[in-house]
């Protein structure tokens, strides 16, 4: 009798899982027979072989699999090496990636006494936290991170008014005793960012840095291979170059204290500025390439809205949009046009030039034209509005795409890295 009420409980529940699949199933049917009877396009799938240059695609080190996943802004990318198995959300991101495989290689030819390392770690002196990556998400962990309303509460037990370590930093432990300071010099002469989300990269630099600060390895001797800039979005640049080196070898605290001041003197109040300082989706490098992205804007109106924006990121990818957003927009103010000030568009930032044109600046691989950017599009320059505005991406856009807002009256500027941010 017991087992005929659980057999009968279990179809039961059973019963309710599948129709309530069915149910989703005829939602998302529902859903894309809508969207394709509507003219909009759907994500697809590109072949890296097709996309990307040959020392991006393969090199001694890596391999980019040939499917690569459009989301209809980003492509997605995974890569193999010898040291594990890598995830790039979009080609900038790749683009930093390689050179992290590279330095992961030249770190490991460098010998170190583990027996001491060992031995340091089960004395309880050595609080090394796992650090994870500025711009890039190797293991995944990006796709866990908390996001939506809920995660608004997870940081509610902290003090507002304080600085706050987050996970991309070393612990206080070792920022006190100079392990950090090691660590950030090996990053620098590595040419990576130490605040990298890449966890077999923090690895690497955690075990040189312990050497370092023990006085069994020399700086010089632990970077006799120097593979290149990795650490910065839009990394071109001679800027970005000394940027990332500033970041490594500058205490996070001090970092913190100076984006603060920075962000007061363009009149931020200082509850908003904490907030975003303490929002652990930016790590100590990312907040400083947006804040000074903003204020090397000096002039132009409304350069709070980015911190604003800001505040919504739930996870490393929505940071680092926003601080690419920033990158870029800077890189037209200075290279292009003069921006009056800044305006929201969606929720993110839409520039206004002298002139009254408008510029929306995106760090997008390939644009499709689907429902969220039609109705974005539409919102900001209805059907004969004029041609007063326009769309500068890195990557590129889809035929319909251009057509579409090419209709609305927009200009479109694909490729737009090397005009925004030149090599110096």
């Amino acid at each position: 009798m017991i087992f005929y009420k659980s057999s009968h409980a279990t179809g039961k529940m059973t019963f309710n899982l599948l129709s309530f699949l069915f149910f989703i199933i005829c939602f998302i049917l529902v859903s894309y027979s809508q969207a394709i009877e509507n003219g909009y396009e759907q994500p697809g799938e590109f072949k890296a072989s097709a996309i990307l240059k040959p020392e991006l695609l393969k090199g001694k080190y890596h391999t980019v699999l040939d499917q690569v996943i459009n989301d209809g802004l980003f492509n997605h990318y995974m890569v193999e090496s010898p040291f594990g198995t890598f995830r790039a959300e979009s080609t900038n991101d790749l683009e930093i990636l390689v050179p992290e495989i590279n330095a992961i290689a030249a770190m490991k030819q460098v010998e170190t006494d583990d027996t001491v390392l060992t031995s340091l770690k089960q004395s309880g002196e050595n609080t090394v936290t796992g650090i994870k990556n500025l711009f890039t998400d190797p293991q995944g962990t990006a796709e866990g991170a908390a996001s939506g309303v809920g995660s608004l509460f997870n940081r509610a037990k902290e003090t507002v008014g304080k600085r706050e370590i987050t996970e991309a930093e070393d612990s206080r432990l070792e920022q006190l005793i100079g392990v950090s300071k090691s660590k950030g010099a090996i990053a620098t002469k590595y040419g990576v960012n130490v605040y990298s989300r890449n966890q077999i990269l923090q690895e690497e630099l955690d075990r040189l840095a312990q050497a370092d600060f023990l006085g069994g390895l020399g700086v010089g001797v632990a970077t006799s291979f120097v593979p290149g800039v990795g650490g910065l979005a839009l990394s071109t640049s001679g800027t970005a170059r000394l940027l990332n080196e500033a970041i490594n070898t500058t205490p996070a605290s001090e970092l913190w204290l100076q984006n603060k001041n920075k962000l007061l003197a363009m009149g931020l109040d200082a509850d908003t500025i904490e907030l975003f300082l303490n929002n652990p989706s930016f790590s100590p490098a990312l907040a400083t390439v947006l804040v000074t992205s903003l204020e090397s804007m000096k002039g132009v109106d409304n350069r709070k809205l980015f911190i604003k924006v800001a505040l919504q990121a739930g996870d490393p990818h929505m940071a680092k949009t926003i601080a690419k957003i920033a990158v870029m927009s800077a890189g037209y103010n200075k290279e292009i046009a003069s921006l009056r000030n800044f305006s929201p568009m969606a929720r993110i930032t839409m520039g206004i030039r002298e002139d009254k044109s408008r510029v929306v600046l995106l760090p997008v691989d390939y644009l499709i034209w689907d429902q969220r950017v039609a109705e974005a599009a539409t919102a900001v320059s209805p059907e004969g509005s004029g041609s007063n505005i326009e769309l500068w991406v890195l990557g590129s856009l889809s035929k319909r795409a251009t057509a579409e807002l090419q209709k609305l009256g927009w200009k479109v500027y694909t490729d737009a890295g090397p005009r925004l941010i030149p090599t110096q």
